[in-house]
């Protein structure tokens, strides 16, 4: 059966798809890049934990039957809030961070000292010690304009024995500090938990909020309005 071709039918359908890409470049194209018109250093220091940590992690068994589940609590969880946000800043045009190699090769001769002045202190407290020390201090030691440290008050992964299921749960907030004057200039608060989610990916979640946010407000007076 023959049937009639509907030139008008064919010319909206193209005029539909034109809109569209049309939409999306300008959707795109207003979206802002930042643009650098300066540059600073910034170090990124280990994340300070606000809870105890079994130096060889902590699981804790809750519940029972059906709501029997794992905690686990990573004892590195700083270390490695330090290198994800140190790798999400990188990537803001203007902002030159610190290496995270150099940085190690500096707290561990920092380590050093400590333990000779204090034999008996384990290595625990000795990175308990460090993590807790002035973040200006470390900038002008490090020779930076800016310091970036997160205090973390939980973060945890916990898995339900009975169903399989698990979620991940990160309390934090980053602080950003001026070393010239001396002042916090910035915190920005981060409380999620998300199923399926490790703590790393939580820590990269957090890290590109702080980065956002950077871009949005600026701190560091290096983008183009």
């Amino acid at each position: 059966m023959n049937t009639l071709h509907n030139p008008w039918h064919s010319l909206a359908s193209r005029l539909l798809v034109l809109a569209v890409f049309v939409a999306l470049f300008f959707l795109v194209g207003c979206a802002r890049t930042p643009v650098a018109t300066a540059s600073v250093r910034v170090a990124v220091l280990d994340g300070r934990v606000m809870y105890p940590v079994d130096p060889g992690g902590e699981v804790e068994r809750l519940g029972w039957w059906f709501g029997s589940r794992d905690r686990y609590m990573a004892s590195n969880v700083g270390i490695i809030a330090g290198d994800v946000i140190a790798r999400e800043f990188a990537k803001i045009p203007g902002v030159e961070v610190y290496s995270r190699d150099d940085y190690v090769f500096y707290m561990a001769q920092k380590e050093r000292l400590l333990r000779r002045k204090f034999p008996d202190l384990s290595s625990q407290a000795r990175k308990t010690i460090l993590a807790h020390m002035d973040p200006i201090d470390y900038g002008r030691s490090l020779n930076v304009d800016y310091v970036i440290q997160a205090e973390i008050r939980n973060a945890a992964t916990t898995t339900n024995l009975t169903i399989s299921a698990w979620w991940s749960e990160l309390e934090a907030s980053l602080h950003i500090y001026n070393v010239d004057t001396g002042h916090r200039i910035a915190v920005i608060p981060y409380d999620r938990s998300r199923n399926f989610h490790s703590q790393v990916a939580m820590l990269e979640n957090f890290a590109r909020r702080g980065v956002r946010e950077v871009i949005r407000d600026d701190p560091f007076r290096v983008l183009a309005d």
